[in-house]
């Protein structure tokens, strides 16, 4: 009569395995993703502002339809045009870098902290023209203070090498 041969189990290790969040990307690690998703937040943002200002500009003569406007009314909006212009520009550029980034493709990592260190400093831009204006608009400060923030911390973190 032949016995089966008993073998025991492997012994488990007990040290935890590494899982990557759900949400990161493992080429990216949970503080860039994160950094990553506020920029591309803050260029939807942008891009929306742009589109704003934009309409302003373009709607400022229909604004006289019952006054009698003034002689330069339809040059009225072209500084408020060229500026969502540009707006638009950079909210496109900072969602296109950080989709760029989240895709892992070749130097996209460089290009999402570049966009957001100019939006961030274009925001300092403003903030530095909106306190030496003699009527300041504090919903303004406060929202540029907050693209601050939000692109020069994503930026930090881009920049910073991985641990």
């Amino acid at each position: 009569m032949v016995q089966p041969k008993v073998t025991k189990a492997n012994p488990r290790s007990v040290a935890p395995r590494h899982r990557g969040h759900s949400l990161a990307p493992e080429h990216l690690g949970e503080a860039r993703a994160a950094a990553t998703l506020i920029a591309a937040i803050g260029g939807v943002a942008t891009f929306i502002a742009g589109v704003a200002m934009m309409v302003n500009g373009l709607t400022i003569p229909g604004r006289y339809a019952g006054a009698t406007p003034p002689p330069n009314v339809g040059q009225l909006g072209i500084p408020q045009v060229l500026g969502g212009v540009g707006l638009l520009v950079l909210g496109v550029v900072v969602v296109a870098a950080a989709a760029a980034l989240f895709a892992d493709l070749p130097r996209s990592r460089p290009l999402a902290a570049t966009a957001s260190a100019v939006a961030a400093g274009l925001a300092v831009v403003g903030l530095a023209l909106l306190f030496g204006a003699p009527r300041r608009d504090f919903f303004l400060i406060a929202g540029l203070g907050v693209a601050l923030l939000a692109f020069g911390g994503a930026a930090i973190v881009l920049v910073r090498p991985r641990p």
